[in-house]
């Protein structure tokens, strides 16, 4: 494929946990490929979490803000913020932080990208649900909604945030709050959110949005990725099932933050998924979770008011 400014957008839009990095990491070997790493995230952090005016004065947000300033000046910390600060000093794909505000964005999504046919852009659903309007105008572009289950979502999105937690100071599996923890993120309506978003672009933006289950492509990818490919008009090669697990070539090629590329890629967030050379087959059928991360209540009640917005996309999803 020869490039031309019109290259294909396509736009994966996720709830956290669903192998959307390793898709990501898969897609940046696809021949005449750019990706972009969760952009709008990083617009929507810009405007809550590392906005010292969002939920002043609300207890939750107060309390967390105050233990992530404790930790600026430990060594782990000054040493991941040298790593970043220096990467993002060496290659042009990073952008700074403070760059990240809706008009940028869009104006870098619609720009031309020489000698590409793809741009493909994964990014957070809940950061651009009700901004729909920021998107890239007067280009081609696709969408894909990328959902699983939501019992193994909700416990292994614990499972960082405890990990997490236990950095900034001990807790209990019990007293880590999920919802209190991810405080920047709307973490019982996830797939409420998801949902709507689906059905708006199918109904106004693509109508054509494919829907795919992270179960289902990380168990066959072999099966799952050339449906994929076929629908979005761009040509399967076999070799897109495995590549070099070297970072490196992560750091230097996908377009974004580093505080959603490079800081996440050392911890539990991303970390596996970035050093990864193939999609890993789950070890549990859909819908089990590992049994060492104990469903708590507050789970129980996430998990349960959203399968009816899951159900209705699994029902569409690509098979």
């Amino acid at each position: 494929m020869s490039g031309d400014s019109q290259a294909l957008r396509i736009f994966a839009w996720i709830v956290p946990r669903v192998n959307s990095t390793a898709l990501t990491k898969c897609m940046s070997y696809v021949d005449d490929t750019v990706v972009w790493m969760e952009p709008h995230l990083s617009c929507h952090m810009n405007e809550t979490y590392l906005n010292p005016e969002w939920r002043k004065g609300d207890p939750v947000a107060d309390r967390m803000r105050e233990r992530v300033e404790g930790l600026k000046g430990s060594p782990e910390v000054i040493k991941l913020q040298e790593v970043a600060a220096k990467k993002t000093s060496e290659y042009d794909n990073l952008f700074p932080q403070e760059n990240f505000t809706r008009e940028w964005l869009k104006g870098q999504l619609e720009s031309p990208e020489p000698s590409k046919k793809v741009i493909f852009i994964k990014d957070q659903v809940i950061a651009i649900h009700d901004q729909m309007e920021t998107l890239p105008e007067n280009v081609p572009a696709r969408h894909i909604i990328l959902t699983r289950h939501p019992r193994e979502v909700y416990t292994s999105w614990k499972n960082v945030a405890f990990t997490i937690e236990n950095f900034i100071e001990p807790k209990s599996w019990d007293e880590c709050h999920l919802a209190d923890s991810m405080y920047y993120y709307p973490v019982p309506e996830f797939y409420q959110i998801q949902h709507k978003a689906w059905k708006h672009i199918k109904e106004h933006v693509d109508p054509d949005v494919i829907v795919i289950d992270g179960h289902d492509l990380a168990s066959n990818p072999d099966i799952i990725l050339p449906k994929l490919f076929k629908k979005l008009g761009i040509p399967f090669k076999e070799s897109y099932l495995e590549w070099k697990a070297d970072p490196e070539a992560v750091y230097s090629s996908w377009k974004g933050s580093p505080l959603n590329i490079i800081i996440p890629s050392y911890s539990a967030i991303t970390g596996r998924a970035v050093n990864c050379t193939k999609f890993e087959a789950p070890k549990r059928d859909r819908g089990v979770s590992n049994p060492e991360w104990r469903i708590t209540d507050e789970l129980k009640g996430y998990i349960e008011g959203v399968m009816p917005y899951y159900g209705e996309m699994y029902a569409n999803r690509l098979t």
